[in-house]
């Protein structure tokens, strides 16, 4: 009697150790945020913004092309260095224009981007140039009631920062304005009598495209 005590005892020390081991075992997952998702626009669709470009008087796109598989390349003409010829505003827009991407529910998503690539000035490249060019990806309405907002991004080719991501906060449901911002930084370094920039715009590679429609016919 007293032997088989000892022996349930023996039985019910080893079962408890190995359930304490299977336990250990576990292994605990760490916690794992959500994944932001980040919306961007295709090559088609950059191509498509401001259907009614060629109205501007200030500086403004003429002239766009697509650059292999992802990128389009802008040429930017400000006709001075005053005020007023310093910046465009390139966007599918419901204040004129086709505003293609006007609309669109974006609400799944918690950024806007774009990359942005210094091509040249006046056909020119190199660390002898001192212009500084902003840049940023433009996204509106905002959450507190302005047209848009953007993120800026400065590039200069004698910084040698030549290539830059501008990521922006989606702050609205619908689209309102999106597209690109371009200005001059230090408009004293810039020619008064015109300047030509060529800009690369890119989607960002991990983004997911917007839902869109391509218009019939193309500017």
């Amino acid at each position: 009697m007293r032997k088989s005590t000892v022996w349930l005892y023996i039985l019910v020390m080893l079962l408890s150790v190995s359930g304490c081991e299977q336990k250990s075992s576990e292994v605990v997952q760490p916690y794992q945020p959500p994944v932001s998702r980040t919306l961007t626009l295709s090559a088609e669709q950059l191509v498509y913004l401001d259907w009614y470009g060629r109205l501007h008087t200030g500086a403004q796109v003429i002239k766009k092309r697509l650059v292999g598989r992802s990128g389009v390349e802008f040429d930017i003409y400000f006709p001075s260095n005053s005020a007023g010829h310093r910046s465009v505003k390139y966007v599918s827009s419901g204040e004129g224009g086709r505003g293609a991407l006007v609309g669109v529910d974006v609400s799944e998503y918690t950024a806007f981007a774009l990359k942005f690539t210094l091509i040249s000035i006046d056909a020119a490249a190199g660390p002898d140039i001192p212009q500084l060019l902003v840049v940023g990806a433009v996204m509106g309405p905002t959450a507190t009631g302005e047209h848009y907002a953007y993120e800026p991004v400065t590039l200069s080719f004698a910084s040698e920062q030549t290539t830059g991501l501008s990521r922006t906060s989606v702050q609205t449901g619908k689209i309102r304005q999106i597209g690109i911002y371009v200005r001059m930084l230090n408009p004293q370094e810039w020619n008064p009598a015109g300047t030509l920039v060529t800009l690369r715009v890119e989607p960002v590679d991990d983004a997911a495209e917007v839902p869109w429609e391509q218009p019939d016919s193309v500017q």
